[in-house]
């Protein structure tokens, strides 16, 4: 048996035990069936040596209309691949990828750390255009109203033409001194507005034909590093997570805050459910999306990965090499962990009821809940 597939193995448990009648056990009970693996893809990637344990920060997203699901690599290849685990296309870029790309009807959205924006054909992979920022993009981008909005690891939004690659406008705030964490929060953009977080602390509300500045509004608590690392528009509210110390929600509409939730290191957030997840280097927390309270709290078992993901009732964490969590939403208890013995870094991506997870090793899993 290989090692992964022992990996594999080991990550779904033992079969549970039998017990003759009459007998008790006190063995731990088999974990909870929470899906299937139905296939899995290994992406060959060179090894850096220099680089000590590999890791895929990218991230997998899925097409709802055909079930591909697009993922870059950290090697710099983009693949596409089919819902039976095929491989539909791939392409190479000239750095790698380091979150998920972004589907828009007919066209995938990438951004590398070539300082390059990748326009690709969904069905072909054939490259539509390429708009050069020249800084390293870091973030998954969002697209409205004809436009791609993606940011840079020196806090610069782009907002893009998505049918030319012809550049409209950029904000950009000045980094901050000193050591920041590395990372950029994903743009936001619904309701005719497009939001950014910066390195300095600073959410910034901008108009999307223009770049005009809205409101402007400094977030996170005082601190070594503000970097506000993570934004989620959910309706009227917008979510923010600042390294410095806390979860906020913001009226979208004006930058007010709505409340404000004390949690040092936080980095990653998803919503639904009611519950705001925020994900901190010590922990999980479940908040009450309207007021902020906390509902329950989960050990990481690891160090933050990419951002948690809302699949139905559970809570998807990438805990590096403490593997992906799946944490029942209504409760913060941690049912299962999938570790295919490298850890998972990467977002996982949600469609037609599968999970699409890459792993530290390269391996592209597709699992189907149950």
């Amino acid at each position: 048996m290989g090692a992964l597939a022992l990996a594999v193995l080991l990550a779904a448990g033992p079969p549970a035990p039998r017990t003759p009648a009459g007998l008790e056990t006190r063995l731990a009970p088999a974990p909870v069936d929470l899906y299937t693996i139905l296939w899995h893809h290994l992406f060959e990637g060179p090894a850096d040596p220099l680089a000590g344990e590999p890791i895929e920060p990218g991230g997998a997203s899925v097409d709802p209309a055909s079930g591909l699901v697009v993922v870059g690599t950290r090697d710099g290849w983009l693949h596409a691949i089919g819902p039976d685990g095929r491989v539909a296309w791939e392409l190479r870029a000239e750095g790698g990828f380091s979150a998920p790309p972004a589907i828009d009807g007919d066209a995938v959205y990438a951004g590398s750390s070539d300082g390059s924006l990748y326009a690709v054909e969904l069905k072909t992979g054939k490259v539509r255009w390429r708009y050069q920022a020249k800084e390293e993009l870091g973030t998954r981008p969002a697209v409205a109203g004809g436009t791609v909005f993606v940011a840079s690891l020196a806090d610069t939004l782009y907002a893009v033409d998505a049918r030319t690659g012809a550049w409209k406008w950029h904000h950009r705030r000045e980094p901050r001194g000193g050591f920041t964490i590395r990372g950029a929060a994903w743009p936001q953009a619904g309701d005719g507005t497009v939001y950014a977080g910066y390195s300095d602390g600073f959410v910034a509300a901008l108009d999307p034909d223009t770049g005009q500045v809205r409101w402007e509004r400094q977030v996170a608590p005082p601190g070594d590093h503000l970097d506000v690392d993570a934004l989620v528009l959910d309706g009227t509210r917008l979510y923010a997570a600042a390294f410095s110390g806390a979860v906020l929600a913001l009226e979208a509409s004006t930058g007010e805050t709505v409340w404000q939730f004390k949690a040092p290191g936080a980095c990653r957030l998803a919503v639904g459910r009611g519950l705001v997840v925020a994900v901190t280097p010590n922990g999980v927390y479940g908040l009450a999306a309207g007021g902020g309270q906390a509902a329950w709290s989960a050990p990481l078992g690891g160090a933050p990965g990419g951002n948690p993901v809302m699949a139905g009732k559970w809570v998807l964490v990438p805990a590096i090499e403490g593997g992906l969590r799946f944490i029942e939403a209504a409760s913060g208890r941690t049912l299962r962990v999938l570790d295919p013995g490298t850890g998972v870094t990467a977002t996982p991506g949600v469609g037609g009821g599968r999970v699409y997870v890459i792993s530290n090793g390269g391996d592209l899993f597709a699992l189907e809940l149950s």
